[in-house]
């Protein structure tokens, strides 16, 4: 059986606002002990990509970022590619 344990330190609106979500990704980490908890985004729930990408935690300020950094900083894709 599993157990989902909040914290008393825990405020109720990120809990509530995940808990209203229709699906949940429970994630544990590889060594064990620390779980995150992530709702479930699905393009089929949305009418459009924008509303889709909003609803993505943390998305639109990444895009935001994004949009702001001067080409000079950039690294290019065939340079990511070859890291991995």
């Amino acid at each position: 059986m599993t157990t989902l344990v909040i914290d008393r330190q825990t405020l109720p609106e990120p809990v509530s606002s995940l808990l209203s979500t229709a699906r949940i990704v429970v994630q544990q980490s590889l060594s064990g002990g620390t779980i995150t908890l992530t709702p479930v985004v699905d393009p089929a729930d949305y009418d459009n990509e924008t509303d889709y990408l909003n609803a993505i935690p943390g998305m639109p300020e990444k895009l935001i970022e994004g949009l702001n950094t001067p080409s000079s900083e950039c690294i290019p894709l065939e340079r990511l590619w070859d890291d991995v």
